[in-house]
């Protein structure tokens, strides 16, 4: 008896024991991906973020670790794959605030490729993103840390969307 308590107590550590290994793992794969975009190193950091994705895309950290495969583009000024990750994004994560921040880099990247049926196609979807109301504000904001330690913030408004990086303007999309 004592023998099958032993082997079925041993055998309940270690189905506990994983998922905290797993969680922790996560979480030192971030800690590179944060300290590499820190110095500069962001070839590296991209790969950590896509181990994140690979590895973890469960964890806490996949949405920003998504969102970083977007901006690691834009940065490169690799347009094109931006919009493609940013996209991926936007429909991965529909429902989060961080998604309008996709579709604001979505807008500013049609504007730079001058496509007007993207600048259109984002500018809708970023108007009818939430139904916003402004009871007793003239505007709402969302502040957002991103994997390459860049500051978002977006300011929505009844007529516009602004979204600033690092304190400065980034895009303006009016509604």
């Amino acid at each position: 008896m004592k023998l099958y308590v032993i082997i079925l107590s041993l055998l309940l550590q270690g189905c506990f024991c994983v998922p905290c290994v797993k969680a922790s793992e996560a979480d030192l794969e971030w800690k590179e991906a944060v300290g590499l975009a820190k110095q500069g190193e962001y070839d590296f950091a991209f790969m950590n973020f896509r181990t994140i994705l690979d590895d973890y895309p469960n964890s806490r950290y996949a949405l920003t670790a998504k969102f970083a495969q977007g901006e690691y583009y834009f940065l490169q000024n690799n347009l094109q794959m931006a919009s493609d990750e940013f996209k991926s994004f936007y429909a991965t994560y529909p429902r989060h605030q961080e998604a309008l921040i996709a579709l604001a880099y979505l807008y500013k990247i049609a504007q730079i490729q001058k496509r007007p049926e993207s600048i259109k196609e984002y500018h809708n979807k970023a108007a009818s993103f939430r139904q916003l109301t402004f009871i007793f504000n003239d505007k709402k904001s969302f502040k957002f840390l991103s994997g390459f330690q860049r500051k978002h913030k977006l300011v929505s408004y009844i007529n516009k969307v602004e979204l600033y990086v690092n304190g400065e303007l980034f895009t303006e999309v009016p509604f």
